[in-house]
């Protein structure tokens, strides 16, 4: 009977020994996938979520996604910035989607140029940099990525942006306000946006002659032949 006490016992010391291991294996692989300085894999475009094995937070997220503008003409881009007035963010992801809900695949191109905070990825997988992520786990308080909508589109379009804050703070496709895209309108050949200026009026009207005086003035004095 002792025997098998013994035998229970080592048999429970070595499964807690197995299990603890596993727990700390779990924990370093998530560290690592956390660590990565690439930014967020493509795998992440389904869901937009960090495989960091806690669920999301439900919490009111403090980090926004501001835009330049509220409305803009299809030709012309837009100006999206991540931030937070006090706190910082190690990583990010983020895409644009119709407004509608209609397509749940990105829409529109990002700017690979973010200021050395992150890089543009091509989650749709046809060539086009239609989402944003980190470049490595430096702490952020802004980054401003700049967008641009399909030519030819015409409606409304949110921007969804994960924030991680550390390895169990994290906030998942937090919406931006709503951004109203209007097609641009070819007009005498030329396409109008939001830059196009109207070329200052030029007045016809011409100015008054200036009347030339005699080279012989008229003499009161002359007598007449």
């Amino acid at each position: 009977f002792v025997d098998l006490l013994s035998v229970t016992m080592y048999s429970v010391q070595c499964a807690s020994r197995r299990f603890f291991v596993l727990c700390l294996a779990t924990l370093i692989i998530a560290q690592i996938a956390f660590s990565k300085p690439d930014g967020a894999p493509i795998a992440a475009c389904e869901d937009m979520t960090p495989d960091h094995f806690v669920k999301p937070q439900s919490s009111v997220c403090p980090f926004t996604s501001k835009l330049a503008r509220e409305e803009m003409w299809s030709n012309g881009t837009v100006e999206v910035t991540l931030e937070h007035d006090g706190d910082e963010f190690k990583g990010f992801f983020m895409m644009a989607f119709d407004g509608t809900g209609s397509d749940s695949s990105p829409i529109g191109t990002f700017s690979s140029d973010l200021k050395g905070k992150g890089k543009a990825i091509d989650c749709r997988k046809d060539g086009t940099k239609n989402a944003v992520t980190h470049k490595d786990k430096s702490l952020k308080n802004s980054v401003v990525a700049t967008w641009t909508p399909p030519e030819d589109f015409d409606g409304t379009v949110v921007f969804k942006a994960t924030f991680v804050k550390s390895l169990d703070e994290y906030w998942v496709k937090q919406s931006s306000p709503t951004l109203i895209v209007k097609r641009a309108v070819v007009s005498d050949g030329v396409k109008e946006d939001s830059t196009t200026t109207k070329k200052p009026t030029v007045s016809t009207t011409k100015k008054p002659a200036v009347q030339k005086s005699d080279d012989v003035s008229d003499d009161s004095t002359s007598t007449r032949t």
